[in-house]
């Protein structure tokens, strides 16, 4: 530790420091809990949306990254302490690379539920949940496995936190560039970046295909038919938020590789990047998932004005009018079952499955 870095151990927080430990703090102090809240929706819904399941998984591993990468920092700033021991530091490097390596094992898995989505629609929407879940559960044994079997290695460097220079630094950073940690890094990070893309590409390919040859159309009588569409579109759409993540995490790499410059800043500007990576996830999921937004706004007790109800209607019954069949029930024991939408699309779709159970009010 140069006399720079020690002398600011023994001043009082300066604008900087409050600035640096307060905007990382801040961060996690509103991405975290509105994270939390979108991850319990999906996982609240995920018996509907087989995609839930896998964004689901992903929320836990982003929101372990805010903890890291924002919170963990922020504290060390603002207390002027690495808090841990020098002891620790492999330790909790070890546990920082989990938490990256399981977010990024998401990123192909959560591509490939999308394509699974659109190629095989009818398969998707009856996957069991253990079976989504194990496969959720693999991106974190597979990350546990890659760390043990990494950070004991003679080339590893273990990286810390140092509060006097606003981020993380190497024990030994030529090293890192020279001895193959570098190098696997930028391999794992390219290989997690291409696998997504690929899958990507290859399900709006399906997409544009179908779309052409009418499969997505209304024309189809079947029930059947209907039922399976309507849900294939609805989990269609969760694939622009899915492509807009993977395009901030390669934008991401990609400023981090070319250099942020160098300095407290520098370091600073990396941990930003690694939280902003985590925290536009439920943005975007509340921007672009109609189910989720409103949701959402439940759990918080807004109700939307624009909400458009719907009542589940008996199979004999093409209306709420009383008719013969049902001069049995009496109107204090009619029970209907609501269901509300926000976005026109997603009411059609549903209402289109079925359509002679539904009727607007």
């Amino acid at each position: 530790m140069d006399n720079s870095s020690l002398h600011w151990y023994t001043e009082q927080l300066h604008l900087d420091d409050l600035f640096a430990g307060g905007l990382l703090l801040a961060f996690a102090l509103v991405f975290l809990p509105l994270y939390a809240m979108v991850a319990v929706v999906m996982y609240r819904n995920d018996r509907d949306i087989i995609g839930f399941r896998f964004l689901f998984s992903a929320a836990i591993a982003d929101m372990i990254l805010l903890f890291n990468y924002s919170l963990w920092p922020a504290l060390t700033i603002l207390f002027k302490s690495e808090i841990i021991s020098l002891q620790m530091r492999p330790w909790v490097q070890l546990f920082l690379d989990f938490g990256w390596f399981s977010m990024c094992f998401h990123y192909p898995v959560i591509a490939w539920s999308r394509f699974t989505a659109i190629r095989f629609p009818n398969s998707f929407r009856t996957q069991r949940r253990v079976v989504s879940y194990s496969i959720c559960a693999g991106c974190y044994v597979a990350a546990l496995i890659q760390v043990l079997a990494t950070h004991f290695q003679p080339w590893y460097v273990t990286f810390y936190f140092e509060p006097s220079n606003y981020g993380m630094l190497s024990e030994n950073f030529e090293k890192y560039l020279t001895e193959g940690q570098s190098f696997f890094f930028a391999t794992f990070h390219i290989t997690m970046m291409v696998i997504p893309f690929l899958f990507y590409s290859w399900a709006i390919a399906l997409l544009l295909r179908k779309k052409k040859r009418g499969l997505i159309e209304r024309g189809t009588s079947t029930t059947y038919y209907k039922h399976n569409s309507a849900h294939a579109r609805v989990e269609a759409r969760l694939i622009i938020p899915c492509i807009c993540n993977t395009i901030v995490f390669v934008i991401g790499q990609v400023v981090i590789t070319v250099g942020t410059g160098e300095g407290k800043w520098a370091t600073w500007t990396v941990l930003l990047l690694f939280s902003a990576n985590s925290a536009v996830n439920p943005i975007l999921l509340l921007t672009f998932s109609a189910i989720i937004r409103r949701k959402f706004l439940d759990m918080l007790g807004i109700n939307n004005r624009f909400t458009t109800k719907y009542l589940s209607v008996p199979i004999y019954r093409n209306s709420t009018t009383p008719s013969p069949q049902s001069e049995h029930l009496s109107s204090h024991n009619k029970r209907y079952n609501t269901i509300d939408f926000v976005d026109g699309a997603e009411a059609a779709d549903w209402i289109r499955e079925k359509p002679s159970r539904f009727t607007i009010v």
